[in-house]
């Protein structure tokens, strides 16, 4: 894509987007609704017209080819099946409208009912299966088609969770064993994070940042992205800073909580600073404190949500155990390693090494 643009009228909802996808590479578009990103994806499809920029598939530029000559397939948010034929027919509707032959489709079919573990379900009709079943039919619909890019349009938000985590490592299976360029958006970040190669965060129609799943977690560019990605999303704060004895300092409230920068931003700049939950720990002379207003324990691990002033909450991530009881008082550090900084505009002051 280079500078793909979308206007509807005289709102442009897609401005000038440059994006290189790899063959073989599994991308994920991930942002919150209204954002642009399935918009850019029917743009792909041939779904969408392009106001301006190219589309290249393959180095051959799409802008004006048919959705159907494009070699893609896409998988839609809501199945689509066809409720008068059994599985086989649905999967080989496009392949009869294309005149492949009997044997031909039929080979295809089977192939792909193997791979989706659907062999035992060809002579069902749609009614007759659960939400997961009918979304692996409309996954094998786009096999049996042999595209050259896969689309997915938040193929899994109509399932419910313990089937969205299933079919998020069939899919990931599936990428691999098909070895196919897929393009999957999506706005629950969990989904993004656990199945992508490489993570595009859409914001309001441009693209935030781009990297893999653990480059965006560890070293997120702007302060929609920190607070966009990851569960439960990164502790941020406004401060004011100030110069105190040749440091650097966040001062976060009234109360003269003071942190102090491994950045000199500009002078009295107001700062966002934030903080993973699970890179604080109790510790006496921390320099967050407060009282704890709600525990949550979710099994295998336990969220503490600290009042620190000012009605700012600081969600704290440990294992089993909780600090301490609601009601109780204390006080947490991080590793200075673990602060991220961000700017007035809203974009990072510095970047952090892998942790």
């Amino acid at each position: 894509m280079k500078g793909i643009r979308k206007s509807f009228g005289g709102l442009e909802v897609v401005s000038g987007v440059d994006l290189h996808i790899k063959d073989q590479e599994f991308v994920v578009l991930v942002g919150p609704s209204g954002c642009g990103k399935t918009t850019l994806l029917r743009m792909i499809a041939g779904l969408e017209s392009i106001s301006g920029g190219e589309l290249l598939i393959d180095g051959q530029v799409m802008n004006r080819v048919r959705p159907d000559e494009r070699g893609l397939a896409m998988v839609f948010q809501s199945y689509a099946l066809y409720p008068h034929m059994t599985v086989a027919d649905n999967m080989s509707f496009a392949l009869r409208l294309a005149k492949v032959s009997k044997a031909e489709r039929d080979r295809k079919v089977n192939d792909a009912a193997k791979i989706l573990q659907l062999d035992h379900l060809l002579q069902r009709r749609p009614a007759q299966l659960s939400g997961g079943q009918r979304q692996r039919v409309a996954i094998g619909r786009a096999i049996v088609r042999d595209p050259k890019v896969f689309l997915f349009d938040e193929p899994l938000s109509n399932l419910d969770a313990a089937l969205r985590i299933q079919m998020r490592i069939e899919l990931a299976r599936l990428h691999k064993q098909l070895s196919a360029t897929m393009i999957y958006v999506t706005h629950d970040q969990v989904e993004a994070m656990t199945m992508a190669d490489r993570i595009v965060v859409v914001n309001k129609g441009v693209i935030e940042q781009l990297g893999t799943p653990m480059e965006i977690y560890q070293n997120p560019s702007t302060v929609f992205v920190a607070g966009f990605i990851g569960s439960p999303k990164m502790n941020l704060f406004e401060a004011d800073t100030a110069l105190e004895n040749g440091q650097a300092v966040a001062i976060l409230d009234n109360r003269g909580q003071r942190i102090p920068l491994p950045v000199d931003p500009p002078r009295g700049a107001r700062v966002t600073l934030g903080i993973r939950p699970e890179a604080l720990n109790v510790d006496s002379q921390g320099p967050l404190g407060g009282e704890i207003t709600v525990i949550e324990h979710l099994g295998g691990e336990t969220l503490t949500y600290i009042d620190i002033g000012n009605g700012k909450l600081a969600t704290v991530k440990t294992g089993e155990a909780s600090l301490g009881q609601v009601g109780d008082t204390v006080r947490v550090s991080f590793p200075p390693d673990r602060l991220h900084v961000f700017g007035p505009d809203g974009r990072a002051l510095l970047n952090h090494r892998n942790h």
